[in-house]
């Protein structure tokens, strides 16, 4: 009789354990500055990150040293004054036997050395800069391909030495809060093909203070409010859309405060960009709120457009973006271009954003860079840049004032991702972060589809980054990694004036809701047999659902059955297929009809035992379940 479920503890609740175990025998022992206790990779998921663990016996301060290859590359900071020390380690590297110096008030001193070995983890192929200009902060850059065991997200020192990382499989932005703790997301899926069930607060060490689900899942971007709430990209009914929904997160409780739907401000049919399909027709990749006008700007890489719409109203402000192909009922929204010189349109765009002076700054792929088919632009001849335009709202024109990686061409060019940023008044990162040749060519297919399609031919395939950092139009930073492609990128300090290391278990907030129970009474035929190995089915029975795996064909009919004491639930098993056209990011490899499904815990208790119905045939698969 095969098994068909497992059980799985969530990441917060392993990091707890281990969190709990350690202390427990950090405080058992006798344990000194001269004698610490240190554990290494304390969180799972960070094995360059440790805690070293002591006492003193007044309470005083402690300076920690993490020492570089080189002085430049010391990372240093200082502890509040206390009497039991657990002191977050960040910055080792991997395969060295690193140093870290103990500093107590008083000048006392003590060195502990921890092992670190190496890491199957892509490093800089080159990184190009100096110690005065970077300093010690690392250049974070989010894997959008963790298919490859070696591509996973990670930061890197001015020196390009590999100095932070996460093991598990998030990716999308990678921003810092106002607590010092990032914004990342979960590491738990939702819905092929990159759908994961929400945001997760996390500190460098990797432990996961909070974690944020969302009824509709999480994609590509979220930022935090001046209140604090957290603005998400989400879906809505995934059945009808996705990646055309925002919804404002209230930080404490997780609930949802306010949500907008771009169905109902957009036309869905018009403007279409080379990579638009009808489920996926916006494809929204970020988020972005500018508090001067009260707005919200969203990027639809699949109409070419930036759009700007009111926070309170919903109203459609203004779109950026080429024009052709919108109705004339849509041309009021569009700006009018008045540059003298050099101007293009950004084509299938990421990363938009409001600088403080109002104007617009992103990340133009330049994908096809046509609205239409015959005049599209080989990627050998074409180009992406960081771009910002300045806009007149009254006036309704645009102007193009600064651009960087036009002039590169085919050697910058990324089809997907990617990013800018934003440091000052003329200091810019422009993150090229989806480069992919096949046999030396540059290709408009997206890297992280190209690693099942080429899987045959894997040596083939080069995919890369370069992230670039320009001051004053002089490039001050240029970091170049192989061997993946990788979303985003944002310059970090490990240590500074945020530190926020906290002990305790981390938190769930928000939820998945009920799942609604299909509607119809149906009898169905006893197969009187063993489920196929065929339909390759797996539960998991998670701490907040039930995951379900399976391959079944397109249009079959699939109920999951979890009969109690009270009688049936059934649940309908989505079997459609969906274009992707734009798998930004691959989370896990699989074939078309390869299907996900989950049954929220919410409103579930008791003993149940599963069946599952397949085009009106049931099967008793021996499996019982206690929720």
């Amino acid at each position: 009789m095969r098994q068909y479920l497992e059980t799985q503890k969530h990441l917060i609740t392993l990091q707890h354990e281990s969190e709990e175990k350690f202390l427990s025998e950090f405080r058992t022992g006798k344990y000194t500055i001269e004698n610490p206790y240190v554990v290494k990779n304390p969180y799972l998921i960070n094995p360059l990150a440790a805690v070293i663990c002591f006492n003193t016996e007044e309470d005083v301060a402690v300076k920690v040293t993490v020492k570089g290859k080189a002085v430049e590359g010391d990372l240093d900071h200082t502890f509040a004054a206390a009497r039991e020390h657990v002191l977050p380690i960040y910055g080792l590297y991997d395969a060295y036997v690193n140093t870290v110096v103990l500093t107590l008030e008083d000048g006392k001193t003590a060195e502990v050395k921890i092992e670190v070995e190496e890491l199957n983890i892509n490093k800089a192929f080159s990184c190009d800069t100096t110690y005065d200009y970077f300093g010690k902060d690392i250049m974070i850059i989010s894997t959008a391909t963790p298919l490859i065991d070696s591509a996973r997200t990670c930061g890197f020192d001015y020196a390009g030495d590999l100095r932070w990382v996460m093991t598990e499989k998030a990716s999308w932005d990678i921003k810092q809060l106002a607590n010092g703790r990032l914004l990342v997301s979960s590491y738990r899926s939702m819905q092929k093909p990159y759908y994961t069930v929400g945001l997760m607060e996390i500190g460098f060490c990797g432990k996961i203070y909070v974690e944020h689900r969302l009824p509709g899942g999480y994609h590509h971007d979220a930022i935090e409010l001046e209140n604090g709430n957290l603005l998400a990209a989400t879906d809505n009914n995934f059945d009808e859309s996705v990646e055309d929904y925002v919804v404002e997160v209230d930080r404490e409780t997780g609930a949802i405060v306010k949500s907008w739907d771009l169905l109902k401000i957009l036309p869905r049919e018009q403007g279409k960009a080379g990579d638009w399909n009808h489920h996926d027709w916006f494809h929204n990749n970020a988020v972005w709120y500018d508090l001067p006008t009260n707005s919200i700007t969203m990027s639809g890489r699949h109409q070419d457009a930036v759009i700007n719409f009111n926070y309170d109203t919903g109203k459609l402000n203004w779109i950026i973006g080429d024009p052709e192909g919108w109705g004339e009922e849509w041309q009021q929204y569009f700006f009018k271009n008045v540059t003298k010189g050099d101007f293009d349109w950004q084509y299938e765009q990421h990363a938009a954003r409001i600088l403080p002076n109002g104007d617009v700054f992103l990340f133009d792929n330049g994908t096809y860079r046509s609205k239409t088919t015959e005049n599209r632009v080989p990627p050998e001849d074409n180009f992406s840049r960081g771009v910002i335009y300045r806009i007149d709202t009254d006036k309704m024109e645009i102007e193009q004032v600064w651009q960087y990686g036009k002039e590169r061409g085919a050697e910058f060019y990324s089809p997907y991702i990617c990013n800018v940023d934003y440091y000052g008044e003329g200091h810019y990162m422009v993150h090229s972060g989806g480069i992919s040749t096949f046999k030396g060519k540059h290709t408009d297919e997206l890297g992280a589809l190209q690693i099942n399609k080429h899987r045959e031919e894997h040596i083939h395939l080069t995919l890369e980054i370069i992230t670039v950092e320009v001051l004053n139009n002089e490039v001050k930073y240029e970091l170049k990694v192989k061997g993946g492609n990788y979303y985003r990128a944002r310059r970090l300090a490990l240590y500074d004036e945020k530190t926020n290391y906290g002990l305790g278990k981390g938190k769930f907030l928000g939820g998945f809701g009920v799942n609604l129970e299909f509607g119809l009474k149906v009898k169905f035929k006893e197969a009187g047999v063993e489920l196929p190995k065929q339909y390759a089915l797996s539960f998991v029975l998670e701490e907040d659902r039930l995951a379900l795996r399976g391959t079944f064909a397109e249009g079959s009919q699939v109920l999951l059955e979890l009969k109690g004491a009270e009688g049936s639930k059934f649940y309908s098993v989505p079997t459609e297929v969906h274009d992707i056209t734009a798998a930004c990011v691959s989370f896990e490899e699989q074939k078309e009809n390869d299907v996900q499904y989950y049954v929220n815990r919410e409103g579930l208790s008791g003993e149940f035992d599963m069946y599952l119905n397949i085009d009106n045939l049931k099967y008793d698969i021996k499996t019982s379940l206690k929720l």
